[in-house]
């Protein structure tokens, strides 16, 4: 009697698994020690399994970046898209950065900090287009922190937008530092109040963020 196919459901459950099983390799391992059978091993499945879903290393890799950036656009939005003014948005980005960051510590690492390849890396071969929808949910991410400045800033032009861009890079630097000092657990060799340094180096960077908008409300040329 043949078998039955696989329903939608099974089919993107193992999905899933094969990713976050690559994620616990790459984190622990590396991405040069990643392999589809090392995969397979680990799920107690064959090498071919994997080849049904994946075609190699590269497209896992990917699909895990495609993934973590999907998750933290999702949470951007939801903890932002239903405010109306600039200041309280950014607050919530804000945050939600930082939770995201701190709650998904494996999916963080391979999105900003371990050296595994990414858009450049690709360029010019077979899976460049997966790499370039990989880089386009990242800045995604990039674009919902620009937003509310760029709505806010009435002028037009180059400067405007160079002026917003290095305003946001400076702030990720900032957040960026914040979660992976935490995450290394470097921030605990040094205090023993990491939580609360986080909350009140978050409150920093609100705090400087409000200090940018009254410079724009009081008319200050900044650019």
């Amino acid at each position: 009697m043949p078998k039955k196919p696989m329903t939608k459901e099974i089919i993107e459950n193992t999905r899933e698994r094969i990713l976050d099983t690559a994620l616990h390799i790459i984190i622990e391992e590396g991405f040069n020690n990643l392999s589809l059978r090392k995969i397979a091993s680990r799920l107690g499945v064959t090498a071919t399994t994997i080849y049904n879903y994946y075609t190699n290393k590269d497209e896992i890799n990917l699909m895990i970046r495609i993934r973590g950036f999907e998750k933290l656009y999702d949470l951007l939005i939801k903890r932002s898209a239903h405010l109306n003014n600039m200041e309280n948005r950014f607050k919530a980005m804000i945050l939600a950065y930082i939770e995201f960051g701190l709650t998904n510590p494996s999916y963080y690492d391979i999105m900003f900090n371990l050296h595994t390849p990414k858009y450049l890396d690709y360029v010019g071969t077979d899976i460049e287009p997966l790499a370039h929808t990989e880089k386009q949910n990242a800045l995604k991410c990039l674009s919902l922190f620009m937003e509310p400045l760029n709505n806010y800033i009435s002028a037009k032009g180059k400067k405007k937008y160079h002026f917003i861009l290095y305003q946001v890079i400076k702030f990720w630097s900032d957040l960026h530092g914040l979660i992976t000092l935490n995450n290394s657990r470097l921030f605990h060799e040094v205090t023993d109040n990491v939580e609360g340094f986080i909350k009140d180096r978050t409150s920093d960077m609100i705090e400087s963020f409000m200090k940018l908008k009254e410079s724009l409300d009081e008319g200050k040329t900044l650019f």
